[in-house]
């Protein structure tokens, strides 16, 4: 991919873990207590101005099932920013970081990229089984920035942050913006695989 064509961020992590509700929210729809685990994938365009210059975007959607690892190859290959969720309620999705951190690394090897790790799902609170002590110290023993939210009910939290992770690849890496701003489009390949021309539109602009 090269940078006129926008920068690529991918989201991973264990299945259940939240990450298509994340971005649901994210691109201002609602959030879904129904959604399926993803099988397959989708991705997002959108476009974020920084010092008064617009960059175009695409959010990567991927399965988290362990059978469809092969697969998420694919959609990590030149990613730009990579970002690894969990679910603070789920012990094992959180062991789970190191698997994807490396996994992430041995595909890209040393390009430009960073790193940044989501704690979904704080609303279950009660049921919180990964201390945010302990979020904390795995995020400063690898070095990444993260961030502690819920798709279920703070609806700018992963926004948030998703834009201080793109700024932080801009400033650091000097992508090419685009002449003006893009409306953003939603591909779900997962909803509508039959629907070819849809799929080539978005690979023709972005990512």
């Amino acid at each position: 991919m090269s940078d006129d064509r926008g920068i690529k961020v991918v989201l991973l992590g264990e299945s259940g873990v939240g990450k298509t509700n994340l971005i649901r929210v994210s691109m201002g729809k609602p959030f879904d207590k129904n959604e399926n685990s993803t099988i397959s994938s989708s991705y997002y365009e959108n476009d974020i101005e920084v010092k008064d210059k617009k960059y175009l975007y695409c959010l990567w959607d991927t399965a988290g099932q362990e059978v469809y690892r092969s697969l998420n190859k694919i959609f990590i290959k030149e990613s730009k920013i990579i970002i690894i969720v969990f679910a603070i309620n789920s012990k094992e999705s959180f062991e789970q970081i190191d698997f994807w951190l490396n996994y992430t690394k041995d595909i890209l090897g040393s390009d430009n990229y960073i790193f940044g790790l989501v704690g979904n799902k704080s609303d279950l609170y009660e049921e919180q089984s990964v201390s945010d002590q302990e979020i904390q110290k795995k995020a400063q023993e690898l070095q990444i920035k993260y961030k502690i939210t819920s798709a279920a009910t703070d609806s700018v939290g992963f926004k948030e942050f998703l834009d201080e992770l793109l700024t932080e690849y801009i400033n650091k890496y000097s992508p090419q913006e685009i002449d003006k701003p893009k409306s953003f489009k939603i591909s779900e390949d997962k909803d509508d695989g039959g629907d070819e021309e849809k799929k080539k539109k978005g690979k023709k602009n972005c990512c």
